[in-house]
C-alpha cells in the first residue's frame, strides 16, 4: 500500500513538475515571514532594555513570550491544519499576524509590548507546521531530506533577515516601528499563499525513507510507538542550546565584546548564511546516508564542543567571536532533520498534528530558555549559560545513541 501511495504522489506530480518547486519557494517565504514575527524580538533586546528600563532577565522574558503564544495554541492549529488544510490556516494565521504586529507601535510599557508579542506568537506558529506537511506530500523520500532541508533554510534566512535590519530599524526609529517589518513581509506573501499553497492531490502520502518504521495500520496513531517522542525529546534538547545563541548572541557581543548593536546584528545576519546552508547540507547529507537522526547525533556532538570552547575562550575577543559564529551555525543547523524525521515518522494523515506537536515542544525550549538563560546571565555570567547550553547538546547526542542490540531497530539511526 505504501508504494502504491508512493506512485501515485509521483504521477500527480509529474504532471507539474514545476509546481512543487514553486510550492517550496512559497513554503520558505511564509515561513521567514513567520519566524521573523516569531523570534525578531531576540535582536532589539538593547533597545528594548533602554525603551522600557529593564534587565537582561526581563528583556529576555519578552524575547520569550512569542513562543509562550506558540506553546499554547500549537496543538489545536495541528488539528485545524490536518482538517481544513494548509492554505486556510497559513493565511488566517498570516493575516492575524500582520494585524498583531500593526499594533505594535501604539504600546508604550513593557506590559503592552508582552501582550503583543505573546499574540502573535499565538497566531504565527501553524505556518511552520502547515508549510512542513504542504512539501511533504509535494516530494518524496528520497528528495525530501533536500527539500525540508531548503525549506528549513528559513529560520535563519528569516534570523538574518531580522539580524540585518531590525537592529538598525529599532536604533533610528524605535521598537515598535522595526516590528512592523515581519507584518509587512506576512502582508506580501499572504495572496501567493492564497493562490498556490494547494496540495498536489488526495492520493498522496508521505513515506518514511528505508529505516522508518512503518504504523501497524493506516491512520494509527504513531503516538503508540516510543521513536517519535525519542524525536520529540531530542528537538526539545537541542532547542536549549539554539535558542540560547540565538537570543543572547548580540547582547553578548554589546556587552561583552564592546560591538555596537547594529554591528553585532550584521553580524548575526552574516551567521545565517551558512547557518541555511548547513540546513540544506544536512538535509541532502541524510538523503545521501539513508537516515535523518544519524546526522544529528553528530551535529549535537560537535555543538557541544563549540559551545564548551566558547565559554573558555570569552575573555579572548577574537577567537571568542569566531567560536560564537561556529556555535550559532552548529546550533540552527539540526531542525530540518528532527523535522522531517517527525512527519514521516508519523505520515501524512497525522503529519499536521505531529509537526504541531514537534513546534509545541521545542516552544517549550524557545519560551524556557531566554528566561532560564537571562537569569543565569544576570547570575552567573555568560559564560556559564554557555556551558549549560552545551549539556544540552551532549544529553542529546546521548539519546540518539542507539543500544548496540537494538541498531536496528532503532528510528532513523
Amino acid at each position: 500500500m505504501r508504494w502504491g501511495l508512493q506512485r501515485a504522489a509521483a504521477r500527480a506530480r509529474s504532471l507539474r513538475p514545476g509546481r512543487r518547486w514553486l510550492v517550496l519557494g512559497l513554503a520558505v517565504a511564509a515561513q521567514i515571514a513567520s519566524l521573523s514575527a516569531l523570534f525578531g524580538v531576540a535582536f532589539v533586546i538593547p533597545e528594548l532594555r533602554q525603551a522600557y528600563g529593564i534587565t537582561v532577565a526581563r528583556a529576555g522574558t519578552l524575547a520569550g513570550l512569542p513562543s509562550l503564544g506558540l506553546l499554547l495554541t500549537l496543538l489545536g492549529w495541528g488539528v485545524l491544519i490536518d482538517r481544513y488544510g494548509e492554505r486556510l490556516t497559513m493565511a488566517v494565521s498570516l493575516g492575524a499576524t500582520a494585524g498583531l504586529l500593526a499594533v505594535f507601535p501604539l504600546v508604550d510599557t513593557a506590559l503592552g509590548a508582552g501582550l503583543v508579542l505573546f499574540g502573535v506568537g499565538a497566531v504565527a506558529g501553524p505556518v511552520n507546521a502547515a508549510s512542513g506537511r504542504l512539501v511533504m506530500g509535494w516530494f518524496a523520500a528520497r528528495e525530501r531530506g533536500l527539500a525540508m532541508g531548503l525549506r528549513q533554510t528559513a529560520q535563519p534566512l528569516g534570523m538574518g533577515l531580522s539580524a540585518a535590519l531590525l537592529p538598525v530599524l529599532a536604533h533610528h526609529y524605535g521598537v515598535g516601528v522595526a516590528m512592523l517589518l515581519p507584518g509587512v513581509l506576512a502582508v506580501a506573501v499572504l495572496p501567493l499563499v492564497v493562490k498556490f499553497a494547494v496540495p498536489p492531490g488526495k492520493a498522496v502520502a508521505a513515506g518514511p525513507a528505508a529505516d522508518a518504521p512503518q504504523p501497524q495500520r493506516a491512520g494509527s496513531s504513531p503516538y503508540r510507538h516510543a521513536a517519535i517522542w525519542r524525536v520529540h525529546a531530542v528537538s526539545m534538547l537541542l532547542g536549549v542550546p539554539q535558542f540560547t545563541v540565538a537570543t543572547f548572541a548580540l547582547v553578548y557581543l554589546v556587552d561583552q565584546q564592546s560591538w555596537t548593536a547594529p554591528a553585532a546584528g550584521a553580524l548575526m545576519a552574516a551567521v545565517y548564511v551558512p547557518g541555511a546552508a548547513a540546513r540544506l547540507g544536512a538535509g541532502v547529507w541524510s538523503d545521501r546516508v539513508g537516515s535523518r537522526l544519524r546526522p544529528v547525533r553528530i551535529i549535537a556532538c560537535c555543538g557541544a564542543v563549540a559551545l564548551v570552547l566558547l565559554a573558555a575562550a570569552s575573555p579572548l575577543p577574537g577567537i571568542a567571536v569566531v567560536l560564537l559564529v561556529l556555535a550559532a551555525v552548529l546550533t540552527m543547523s539540526h531542525n530540518g532533520l528532527t523535522f522531517t524525521a517527525v512527519g514521516e515518522t508519523a505520515g501524512l494523515g497525522w503529519a499536521g498534528r505531529a509537526m504541531a506537536v514537534q513546534n509545541t515542544l521545542q516552544a517549550v525550549s524557545s519560551t524556557l530558555t531566554p528566561v532560564v538563560m537571562g537569569v543565569l546571565i544576570d547570575w552567573a555570567g555568560y559564560r556559564t549559560a554557555f556551558a549549560a547550553a552545551a549539556l544540552f547538546s551532549a544529553a542529546a547526542a546521548v539519546l540518539l545513541t542507539p543500544p548496540q542490540s537494538g541498531r536496528r531497530a532503532a528510528v532513523r539511526q
